[in-house]
């Protein structure tokens, strides 16, 4: 996995940077307060006024489960969306992501 983002808890979600060799922006995760379900983001990922993604509250699977925020970029600019995960520790996050293994052809 590769970080592509640091940010900082805010009272109303996340503040922070997305770098990569293509881009790079300040973003902010702002809570969504008016979820219509289950399935509605708990998140909406914005840089300046633009739309950049979505995010929901998770958690690995496994002996001891660890709690992250699944999110899902999209841009123009992109060949396709981008899944990643924000991970907390010790009073910051960081956005990882890895690419998907691709099928191995005989």
């Amino acid at each position: 996995m590769a970080t592509i983002g640091q940010f900082k808890p805010v009272n109303n979600g996340y503040e922070g940077t997305i770098s990569t060799m293509t881009i790079a922006r300040k973003v902010r995760f702002v809570a969504n307060d008016n979820k219509k379900g289950d399935s509605s983001p708990d998140y909406f990922i914005k840089t300046g006024q633009c739309d950049l993604g979505v995010a929901w509250h998770a958690e690995s699977e496994g002996e001891t489960p660890r709690k992250y925020i699944k999110v899902l970029l999209d841009d123009p600019s992109f060949a396709t969306p981008v899944n990643a995960a924000l991970f907390e520790h010790d009073g910051n996050a960081d956005l990882v992501w890895s690419r998907p293994k691709r099928e191995q052809r005989n």
